[in-house]
């Protein structure tokens, strides 16, 4: 099995699992969103020695799910300043 054929299988496992787990409970957007960012970025580091080319592709994702999780504080930010929810 080729490198990034585990990486697609370890996200996806990643993923349905926390799905699962989170969702016993009542959970925001945010959590969601928080918790894949977090699992995303350790599991590509964890693969880190792909190709070049594909780990700046890699690279590419985890910058807009980071500004992704920066548009969620933002609201949050806003949430609590002036009381006005915004997601």
């Amino acid at each position: 099995m080729k490198i990034y054929n585990r990486y697609i299988i370890w996200l996806t496992f990643l993923f349905m699992l926390t799905t699962v787990i989170l969702s016993t409970s009542n959970q925001g957007l945010d959590v969601y969103f928080s918790v894949y960012l977090i699992e995303c970025l350790a599991v590509t580091l964890l693969f880190s020695h792909v190709n070049p080319r594909a780990r700046k592709g890699l690279d590419r994702i985890g910058y807009v799910l980071f500004l992704g999780f920066l548009f969620l504080v933002t609201a949050k930010v806003v949430e609590i300043i002036s009381g006005i929810e915004i997601l």
